[in-house]
């Protein structure tokens, strides 16, 4: 799975929120390919407005630092990975970013072109301060727990 990274064609993507965590949202990245493959440590995400024109000042959440082992996230074929984010670890009503009512993400952002994003919004009264995404992870719940580890820039 290392040495083949995942496509496109082969991954459906979804977004739901995280009843437990309101602030945070769960990524899955299923592989609906034959064969195992490999994604990027985590996905490629943007928080932004979904009617700008540009959205190269998109918002790009902290990731974990001092990443190791192996080169890519294996995936099994008929498997899941899981990536949380979370759009406001602090739970902030005041200051939080305007405007921001979509998730953009690109499965593995090292493979796959940009034309493989996919767009999700994040619903009304979404509040975003902070956001810090996970690792992929075989859990909700271990996908999680690597969010709040977020530390750099991606």
């Amino acid at each position: 799975a290392y040495t083949h990274p995942c496509e496109g064609k082969d991954l459906t993507v979804r977004v739901t929120a995280r009843p437990e965590a309101p602030t945070q949202r769960v990524i899955e990245v299923r592989n609906q390919g034959p064969h195992a493959c490999g994604l990027s440590y985590y996905p490629l995400v943007g928080l932004g407005d979904s009617h700008a024109a540009d959205h190269g000042k998109d918002l790009r959440p902290l990731v974990p630092g001092g990443l190791g082992g192996a080169p890519a996230y294996p995936v099994g074929a008929g498997r899941t990975a899981y990536a949380v984010i979370d759009l406001n670890p602090g739970g902030a009503s005041a200051g939080t970013a305007a405007g921001i009512d979509h998730l953009d993400v690109l499965a593995d952002g090292e493979h796959m072109p940009t034309a493989e994003t996919r767009n999700f919004p994040l619903g009304p009264g979404a509040k975003v301060l902070g956001p810090r995404l996970g690792l992929y992870r075989s859990s909700v719940a271990d996908a999680a727990a690597s969010a709040a580890t977020a530390d750099q820039r991606p």
